[in-house]
């Protein structure tokens, strides 16, 4: 079970896959802290103090914006499969902690279930081309399932797709959505802006899912730049999707988080959004920007290819020739010739199921990216034992 990302910097994620210069505009730049492993003290929920605590951070810098996806839970002592979520376990700490609520923001139920109880199979993160991708891995009772989060360069929005594969019927996918919006503050002036409606502190919504498809979450004590001996107004948040995959949305406007629950079409395995975070921007700002931006996205993320081409495409027998070249110069690294040619096998079945699109697809993409990683970072290394053989 792998649960590490791609490198430590956008410089390696374009080294290993063939991107653009990480300074060009059009680069988005990652990075990933790698997995931390801490006991969790005071503060946390009482449910996980005194247990060692599972933490991975992966940031992607559009240039526009500044993305931070974040995986937190406790593990469990009696089972490795399990996991223990505090408030959450997919956490978005960038670019504030409290819109989408770097505790947890995101959770998908299956047949009531939800799949962050089960330890993630791997969380990774790479450049290609003109975009991010940040991959969570389920591997669960229920289904297979990747949530993954693209950004693109010069952007600043976030786009995520739930992709399902189903080891049993799946009668009921509900995923909720969780907001501090501007600050973490009770009782200030709570709101959700529909395209039909306003709603204020205390009052319940059931939304008409055909004419109310995104909402924006906002303060309207704490705008963005107000500032009091507590608090400052970090600006609204706001999320997109489809109606065509939705049942059911609603929400209670409470006075300190507010969670929104879809109901989405179970005979679906593919569910899709759009987050903004509207840190720095005031409500008056952002309400104008996503009431006018709001029709062209929909549309867009209906026909958004969220399938990665460069992996489905990485040139294995090139690569294989590139290593076979640097390997007949160092003939006494019997170790490096056995790993690249364990994991040439292994991404040659990897790939082709990536390719085929069938079950087993998700978990092949996953380790696919996690053995190119390996294969890419240990290149350098293996480049300059060559060098100074020749020397």
């Amino acid at each position: 079970m792998n649960s590490y990302g791609f490198g430590l910097t956008v410089c390696l994620s374009a080294v290993l896959w063939g991107s653009s210069s990480a300074q060009e505009a059009t680069e988005v730049l990652m990075t990933d802290s790698g997995v931390q492993i801490v006991t969790i003290g005071p503060g946390a929920p009482p449910h996980t103090i005194g247990l060692q605590g599972h933490r991975q951070v992966i940031t992607m810098d559009t240039g526009a914006r500044i993305y931070g996806l974040r995986y937190g839970v406790a593990l469990d002592p009696n089972d490795p499969k399990a996991a223990i979520p505090g408030e959450g376990y997919i956490g978005m700490p960038q670019p504030v902690g409290c819109n989408w609520y770097a505790g947890g923001f995101f959770d998908v139920v299956l047949n009531g279930q939800s799949i962050g109880k089960t330890f993630i199979h791997s969380l990774t993160g790479r450049t290609t081309g003109n975009r991010g991708t940040t991959d969570f891995v389920f591997d669960t009772s229920q289904a297979v399932v990747r949530v993954r989060f693209v950004a693109r360069a010069g952007e600043d929005c976030l786009l995520a797709q739930v992709l399902l594969e189903p080891k049993v019927e799946i009668k009921s996918v509900r995923i909720s959505v969780r907001c501090y919006p501007s600050a973490f503050v009770s009782h200030a002036g709570r709101h959700v802006l529909t395209s039909k409606r306003d709603l204020a502190q205390g009052e319940r919504a059931d939304l008409n899912v055909a004419d109310e498809w995104w909402t924006l979450y906002y303060d309207d004590v704490y705008d963005a730049g107000c500032v009091s001996a507590q608090h400052t107004g970090a600006g609204p948040c706001a999320v997109l999707w489809l109606p065509a995959q939705t049942e059911k949305a609603g929400f209670n406007v409470g006075g300190y988080g507010i969670d929104t629950v879809f109901q989405l079409q179970p005979e679906l395995r593919d569910f899709r959004f759009v987050f903004f975070d509207y840190a720095g921007k005031t409500n008056d700002v952002a309400k104008a920007d996503l009431r006018k931006r709001a029709p062209a996205l929909l549309d867009e993320l209906a026909d958004f290819a969220f399938t990665d081409p460069l992996l489905a495409r990485w040139p294995l027998a090139e690569k294989q020739a590139e290593v076979e070249q640097v390997l007949a110069l160092v003939p006494d690294d019997k170790h490096a010739a056995a790993q690249y040619a364990r994991w040439a096998k292994e991404l040659a079945a990897q790939l082709e199921l990536v390719r085929s699109h069938s079950a087993g697809a998700i978990l092949a993409e996953a380790e696919a990216a996690t053995t190119i990683s390996q294969w890419q970072r240990g290149l350098p290394a293996l480049k300059l034992k060559a060098l100074l053989n020749k020397i």
